[in-house]
């Protein structure tokens, strides 16, 4: 359940990040995500930053982006993060994922999320028996995770120039009459532009 609650944890926090800078600081981009992958299910996962901004800002908002998760990253050498997180990012995603989890509890959608793969031999921390765990101590694992908890999650990411895949996909083209391939409505397929 630790590992669990410190990479939600991580994911706020990042997220909480990427909108003040990418979206209130430099105005790149309406919404900026941070989402991690897999990782109840596998021996390891991954995590994906999605934007969206309209085609001129895109490479400026990828480089915020990236600019914005190394900036979070310690340097292995010196331990200095260049804008590290503080008690009071950890703090203020504490109480969102508090109050998410009280509030989710009467939806049956979260139901049916905490309880997927409790059957599943392949999910052994949620089998029957330990699985209750998810429920009962998620809020008291959440208010237990602690900022080195957080930093150590970090460095397990290995967020770094040499570890990450970047690209900018452009859906559809502002004239139809550009793209042969275009519906009655000039939506095309999405195509992807190296980076």
């Amino acid at each position: 359940l630790w590992p669990a609650a410190t990479l939600a944890l991580v994911q706020e926090v990042l997220n909480r990040r990427l909108f003040s800078v990418v979206r209130e600081r430099k105005q790149l981009t309406y919404d900026a995500n941070f989402q991690l992958t897999a990782f109840d299910r596998l021996n390891g996962g991954w995590w994906l930053v999605t934007v969206t901004a309209s085609p001129a800002k895109a490479p400026a908002a990828l480089q915020a982006c990236v600019d914005t998760l190394l900036d979070v990253k310690a340097d292995p050498v010196s331990g200095y993060a260049n804008s590290p997180l503080t008690n009071d990012n950890l703090r203020a995603a504490q109480r969102v994922l508090n109050n998410k989890h009280a509030a989710e509890l009467n939806t049956n959608k979260y139901w049916t999320e905490l309880m997927t793969g409790t059957q599943l031999p392949c999910v052994p921390a949620k089998a029957p028996g330990s699985g209750a765990d998810c429920l009962r101590d998620w809020i008291s694992t959440i208010n237990a995770v602690t900022l080195a908890d957080l930093s150590l999650a970090l460095r397990a990411l290995e967020i770094g120039p040499e570890t990450m895949y970047t690209c900018i996909a452009s859906s559809g083209s502002t004239n139809a009459a550009d793209a042969p391939s275009a519906d009655l409505h000039g939506h095309t397929m999405p195509s992807l532009m190296r980076r």
